[in-house]
């Protein structure tokens, strides 16, 4: 087992009751993530992987929004090289070390989830939400189109017409309408999130592990599935993501 080193200065972890509880702490920046932050992250879920003392993962955020999506700069600046070959995104590698995880993953949202703020969401075994929290893919607003398996996820989740209110109209959904779809699992007030996450946690914590890796096997989609459509949407989202005119979108947005 290797120690867990983090570099980006914007992720937090800590361990209570077998328990890692990882907190994005960009709060200036609505905790968009950067690759350094997305590398991290990374680095937190692999290493939970291999420690036989702790038995789940709780992700949180400081500030008054969960995750605003992806730094728009780091876009503007990735190198269209670096997707060449079927390469994965930073963000991407962290979607699968998500859904390599035999453990629980427990995300609790507050303020707004915007792009993998929402699509992340997807790959946790249960989200609990305050009731501030505000979900919004944000893609098709900026000339981009849906990742993380969110194009396969969310309509056999909460419906197609659902889904497409989200990829293609871009709408954003309440606390209280992602809890009627199944976006979320829970609905807490926002002075009892913390709380009420990490007991949560905890619990999932105390159970037995071989039973909760076997359970999150049979009651997830296909990870070949998902894996297959991440490379379709991977491809799609590169050609966009270094087009003219969603780069211009991109540098319209920073200046606002």
């Amino acid at each position: 087992m290797t120690d867990l080193t983090l570099t980006s200065g914007f992720i937090q972890t800590r361990e209570h009751n077998a328990v890692l509880h990882v907190t994005l702490d960009r709060a200036d920046k609505l905790n968009a993530l950067t690759v350094a932050m997305y590398q991290d992250l990374t680095a937190a879920v692999q290493h939970l992987a291999e420690r036989d003392d702790l038995n789940a993962l709780l992700i949180t955020a400081k500030g008054r929004s969960y995750c605003a999506g992806n730094d728009i700069q780091d876009f503007l600046q990735a190198d269209p090289a670096s997707r060449d070959d079927g390469k994965l995104s930073p963000a991407m590698v962290l979607i699968h070390a998500l859904m390599a995880l035999d453990k629980p993953v427990i995300m609790a949202v507050q303020g707004n989830a915007t792009g993998i703020g929402t699509t992340m969401l997807l790959h946790a075994d249960l989200v609990i939400a305050a009731d501030d929290a505000r979900f919004h893919t944000a893609f098709i607003n900026l000339g981009l189109v849906p990742e993380a398996g969110s194009s396969l996820i969310l309509p056999a989740l909460i419906g197609r017409q659902n889904a497409n209110r989200l990829l293609l109209a871009g709408d954003t959904f309440s606390a209280e309408e992602a809890e009627r779809m199944g976006l979320i699992a829970y609905r807490v007030g926002v002075a009892e999130l913390e709380t009420k996450a990490q007991a949560l946690a905890d619990k999932l914590a105390a159970k037995t592990p071989a039973a909760i890796a076997m359970t999150k096997q049979l009651t997830r989609l296909s990870d070949a599935a998902i894996k297959t459509q991440i490379e379709k949407e991977s491809v799609m989202f590169a050609e966009r993501m270094f087009s003219d005119d969603t780069r211009a979108m991109f540098a319209g947005f920073l200046k606002k």
